[in-house]
This record gives C-alpha cells, structure tokens and sequence, in this order.
C-alpha cells in the first residue's frame, strides 16, 4: 500500500507541473497574440531603415521619420576627392527617394516566414534587421556631376601618324584617366546614407586605342612601300611605274581595331592607272533584240573589263615590286540570259497609222516619240502609262512646236504629234487583247484614225494606260517616216484572236459658230478659224479569244464633238455670244 500511495504522489506532482507548464504556454499565447495583434499595422520590432530605428512604428510614422531622416542626409554636402581636385556634391541632386517602396521594404521585413515573424514579435525589441532604403538615380543630375568631374580628367591622346614628303612621322600618344561612374555613384550613395561628408575617388587609367607602338609598325611598313617604285605589268610586259611620290599621295593611315593599316586612295590610283590600263578596258555591252520581219532574235551581250581596284590596292601593299595588273569581268546590266528568260520571239500584233497632212515639225516629232518608244519591254502583269515612259515634251528634250486641239481649235502646242504615237499603240495594244485601262478620244473625229479607235494624252493630263496580261514579256518596238507611224509589239503567241466591230455612227451635231478670245492676238483684231464635220456617236465592241476561248469582251464607247467655226478676238473686244480664252500664244 505504501508502494501505491507513493506512485499516485508523484502522479499528482506531475499533473500539475504539466497543467501550470500549459497554463504558461496559454499565457505567453495569449500574450504573443495580443502582441501580433497590436503590430498587425505597425513595423516590426528591430527594424530599421539605413540605421533609422522605425521597429514597432505605424506605417505612417514610419514613413515620416525616414523621410524626416533621410531627407537631411541627402541633402548635406558630400566632398568628393579626385587627385588634387575637389567637387561639392548634393546627393539629393543625384539621388531620389523612393518613400512608398521603402516604406514597403520596411513593413515586409521579418514578415517573410512565420520563424522570423514569431522571433521578432517574441522578443521585447525584435530581431535585428537591416532595411536598404529604395534610391534611384537622377539621370539630369548624374550628366552634371560626370560632366563636372570628366571635366578633371585627362583625356587620353592617340598617336597619330603623317607624311612628310616620303618620311612617315609619328606624333605619340599618351594615357589619360577617367572615372568608374557605377563606384562613383555607389560611393556617394554610401557616404550619404552613413552620414560621411568626404570621400576620395581614385582615377582609372585610360590607355588611347591606338598606342605609339601601333603607328611607329605602321610607319615602318610606310618606310618600305616608299622606298622604291612599284613596277605595273600585263602578262610579263611592263605598262608603267607607281613612283614612291605618287605613291605617297595615295597612302593614307587607316585606324581599324587599335591599329593603323595602309590603305591608298582609290580615286588617286584609278586615275593613276587608267591610262596604263585603258588598251585593256571596255564597256560592257547589253544584250537587246533585232526584230525582223515577224521574228525577233537576241543579240547576245558582251561583258566589260575594268581594273579590280581593291585587288591592285592589296597588291601594292604586299610591298612586292612587280605587280601584274588585276583586271576584273563587268557583267552587263541586261545580261544574254535575261533576254532569253523574256520570252520575246515573234510579233504579237503591229498597227500602222497614216501621218496625214503634217508639218515638218510634227513630223520630227512623232519620230522623236518614236525613239523615246522603240525598245520598251513590258513584263507580265505590268501596265505601260504612255506619260511615264515618253515623259515631258518640252524643248529641252529635242520637241518643237506643232498643233494640239483646244475646245475645238488648232493651236499652236510643243509636241504637237503626241496623239498620233498614242493612237497607234492603242490599236497595237487593241489588236493584242490587251486590257485598256485608260484612253481618251480626241475632240472631234480625225478622218486619217481608225472611228471609235483614236487616243489622246496630254503631259500632266490625259493618259493612255494598259496592261500586259499575257504570260511573258513584250517588246514595243517603232519606226515612221513622213507618210506613216508604226508601232509592233513582240512577244510569245498564246494563241489569241480579236474580233472587232465597230456600230454606225448615231446622235449627229451639226457645227455652230463659236467664240474666242485669243490673248497674244492684236488688240481689236477679228479672224475665223474655219470648221469642219459633224459631231457624233460611236462605240466599237472587241471580243478576245485565246485559244477558241472568250477571254474578256468590253466597248470602247466614243463621242466626237461637231468642228465648229470659230470667230477669234484680240484683247479688248466683247464678243456678240459666249466665248472662251484660248492660250497665250495661240
């Protein structure tokens, strides 16, 4: 029994160690909780911010006091030492701070696990943190504080190299220093931080790129290209010298990659060398076609040759004394095989317009027209603006003065002739089965055109536009003389056929007389312009078949106005009717 009592003793004892240890445990809880609670808005204990004490406050006094703090630090002087060079800098100048993010920083220190969260809150002043305040750099100030202090550094000098006469001299170089700017801009940020008003910086050595060591090689090897001439030969047969003086107007030093290369002036060498190397040079040649007949061929190419300047550059710089002319191919523009690869053969269509009654002038300038013309190529798919390929017709580009139609008058025009060219690629376009993007008819009907199948084209104006459908090129070729305009294209067949009509003539307008005054006439002079036909309708209707297949089927719908007489004023008379302006110089 006394065994028993003794047992049920200690039991007792034990119990109420246990229960007094729980009720310790539920203490320091319970006072642990209150603690959490009290600082679920506040910093951590033992927190601090660039040694700035904010543990246990409120965000909002936390933030105060590190801008309060901070504030002053960053804006008290810090002494900068580069050498015997002193500068005064402002760290708030160089510096911002980032209150809210570190204010952030500070309140999530600790609170990363629930370890460190449990010892901070468990101790009575936390656990030692240390908290980096967020600073970003102020690019306008960064620019004046380097400026400031580059301004202290030396430069480095390169060495240069030059010529006098044939002695290369050289001009040494010489080390400069310069400054770390990412130490500089943390050892500022530091001294400010910890409060220290000085430091020192310690200047970087800077080497130049290109050191005296580099140019004295580079004037050596000068020494040895100039020492005598360089001879230039054809296949054993010496053409001419390269004297060291010459020569030494074309050197040139070169900085590449912290070394200087000899180099010699190509226009200096080319000129140097051409007369040597011009029984040697020619052109290359285009190919281009020869149309005869229903045929074309193609005239094959032939390439050129030049002096490879890079090539005869490199061989004088081997030092060598002989050196044999370097002669390169030049491919023509228009190769033989791009000729073949067009597909032009054999005519696809051709039409022939009647010059009619033509002055000397127009005349010369439908054959102008037809220089500028002959030798077109079209590829598939591209459209022909007669206006872009002939261009302006000025006086400038060879055109004299002939005749256009102005509401129905002939008057003097530069080019008159153009609508004759443009008629006839028309009907050669017509006849092809091409598509015709854009045409104009003339005024009136001019009875040496085919009715309904005529085009007009004034520069800056009226265009004749239409498009190569077919599946290789076509050639445009075109000859007159003074009785008729011929314009032929040339391709590959595709088997096309074109059936044309063109309907009777309908809505007839008789001419009446009109009015005019013509600027440049005399003042108070009258004369009569003397009419013509009628006016009226037309259409002509095209069908185009390939290969027994209706391909495209369109109408070229034409109205003519009448010829109507006209009765023209010189300056300061009212005509009896309405009346319109003719050119200056009508």
């Amino acid at each position: 029994m006394t065994e028993i009592a003794a047992r049920i003793q200690r039991m007792s004892r034990l119990s109420a160690a246990l229960v007094a240890f729980l009720l310790l445990v539920a203490a320091a809880s319970a006072a642990l909780f209150i603690r959490a609670l009290t600082l679920r808005d506040a910093v951590l204990p033992g927190v601090d911010v660039a040694g700035i004490e904010v543990g246990g406050l409120q965000r909002a006094d936390a933030r105060a006091r590190i801008v309060e703090s901070l504030s002053a630090r960053l804006h008290a002087p810090v002494q900068v030492a580069l050498g015997q060079q002193r500068f005064t800098v402002v760290p708030s100048e160089l510096f911002e701070l980032d209150i809210a993010a570190t204010e952030r920083r500070a309140f999530e220190a600790g609170r990363g696990s629930v370890t460190a969260r449990l010892g901070a809150l468990a101790t009575p002043f936390g656990v030692e943190q240390r908290v980096e305040p967020v600073l970003r750099t102020r690019s306008d100030g960064r620019v004046e504080i380097f400026r400031q202090i580059f301004g202290a550094t030396e430069r480095p000098v390169q060495a240069r190299l030059r010529l006098n006469g044939l002695e290369p001299i050289v001009i040494p170089g010489r080390p400069g220093t310069t400054v770390d700017q990412t130490a500089l801009l943390a050892s500022i940020r530091a001294a400010a931080l910890a409060g220290v008003n000085a430091i020192g910086v310690d200047p970087v050595r800077l080497e130049p790129s290109l050191r005296t060591g580099e140019a004295e090689r580079a004037a050596a090897a000068a020494r040895s290209l100039l020492a005598e001439p360089v001879a230039i030969e054809r296949r054993g047969e010496r053409l001419g010298l390269l004297t060291p003086v010459q020569l030494a107007r074309m050197l040139r030093f070169v900085a590449v990659d912290g070394e200087y290369r000899l180099a010699l002036d190509h226009d200096l060498l080319a000129r140097r060398t051409h007369p040597l190397a011009k029984p040697f040079l020619r052109k290359p040649v285009d190919a281009h076609f020869k149309a005869k007949g229903k045929r074309v061929r193609v005239v094959p190419g032939r390439p050129g040759t030049r002096v490879d300047a890079a090539e005869l550059e490199a061989a004088v710089l081997t030092g060598a004394r002989s050196i044999p002319l370097p002669l390169t191919e030049l491919t023509p523009r228009f190769t033989t095989q791009d000729a073949y690869a067009l597909g032009i053969r054999q005519r696809v269509s051709t039409f022939t317009t009647d010059m009619g009654e033509s002055s000397s002038n127009r005349i010369w300038n439908v054959q102008l027209l037809g220089r500028y013309l002959d030798g077109t190529i079209l590829q598939p798919g591209q459209t022909f603006s007669y206006n872009k390929v002939m261009g302006p017709r000025t006086i400038e580009r060879g055109f004299r003065e002939g005749q256009m139609i102005w509401n129905g008058v002939l008057v003097p025009s530069i080019g008159g002739g153009v609508c004759q060219t443009a008629t006839t690629i028309f009907n050669a376009a017509f006849e092809a089965g091409m598509p015709v993007l854009t045409r104009r008819n003339h005024a009136f009907y001019i009875s040496h055109y085919p009715m309904g199948r005529d085009a007009t084209v004034s520069w800056e104006g009226s265009d004749f536009v239409f498009k190569n459908d077919l599946d290789h090129a076509i050639l445009i070729k075109a000859h007159g003389n003074a009785e008729t305009f011929t314009v032929t294209f040339y391709g590959t067949k595709q088997g096309r056929r074109v059936v044309a009509t063109t309907s009777t003539p309908t809505n007839y307008t008789q001419p009446h007389l009109q009015y005019a005054i013509d600027p440049s006439a005399p003042p108070g002079s009258v004369r009569t312009a003397d009419g013509g036909g009628p006016g009226f309708s037309v259409n002509v209707h095209r069908k185009v078949y390939e290969r027994g297949k209706l391909i495209r089927e369109d109408n070229f719908p034409t109205t003519y106005t009448p010829q109507n007489p006209t009765r023209i004023y010189g300056p300061g008379a009212t005509p009896p009717g309405p009346y319109f302006y003719l050119p200056s110089g009508a």
